[in-house]
């Protein structure tokens, strides 16, 4: 028996099946860039693992008919945010 959280966005983090590799994209001059990371999280308490449905945890990346990414397919900041949303979902 484990007493850590259960942190689901690590299955989205660049193998994630449909959307963006990631809920946030850096594009620097430095010699090591990692472009896109996971800085915004779900976290789930050991305790409600049962009722979380990993199945329908995602990046969003559209809401409606409107694109949230720009040029090369990144956060674009004009329409939202830097940063994408979360969407997730618990049976409670």
């Amino acid at each position: 028996k484990y007493r850590f959280f259960y942190n689901p966005m690590w299955r989205l983090f660049g193998d994630g099946p449909n959307g963006p590799p990631g809920s946030y994209h850096y594009d620097s001059n430095q010699h090591v860039t990692y472009y896109w990371n996971m800085f915004d999280q779900v976290l789930v308490r050991p305790s409600l693992i049962d009722n979380f449905e990993a199945d329908r945890t995602e990046i969003v990346d559209r809401v409606g008919s409107v694109s949230l990414l720009g040029t090369g397919s990144v956060p674009d900041k004009a329409v939202g945010s830097d940063h994408l949303p979360l969407l997730f979902s618990m049976r409670l």
